[in-house]
């Protein structure tokens, strides 16, 4: 399997942690019974079920940006050393993330918010079709 897919199912991965982090959340702040409903009357999330909310939304919003890049990147061959890179630091972007905006670090979060945004335009630089690589 292709570095890359590798990188690809560890951010899966990861964004099934940010569920599983969210789905603990929201266990901690409201009951089962309410959690088993329609959830129509829930109170307003305290500060964790929304850090957590947040985190979940903004991993989906990268991932749904990552994801085709990489699939393009391998399937037409365009892989190499700047799309592993790439990838690669997405990931490490994406594992810090999450605890940084779950316990409040905003500075960190935003660097690695934004480390991750470079390691998207890495793989989007070789799959363009005018980048040149092959």
């Amino acid at each position: 399997m292709p570095l890359e897919y590798s990188y690809l199912v560890a951010a899966v991965i990861v964004f099934s942690i940010h569920i599983l982090a969210e789905a603990v959340a929201g266990n901690l702040q409201y009951n089962l019974k309410d959690l088993a409903g329609a959830r129509d009357d829930l109170p307003e999330p305290n500060a964790a079920v929304g850090r957590c909310k947040r985190a979940s939304q903004n991993m989906l919003e990268a991932l749904i940006l990552f994801a085709p890049l990489v699939i393009v990147a391998v399937e037409t061959g365009r892989t190499n050393g700047m799309t592993e890179l790439g990838a690669g630091i997405f990931l490490g972007a994406r594992i810090l993330y999450a605890p940084s905006y779950w316990f409040g670090i905003p500075w960190l979060r935003t660097l690695v918010w934004f480390a991750g945004i470079i390691g998207t335009v890495m793989v989007l630089l070789q799959v363009l079709p005018f980048s040149g690589a092959a």
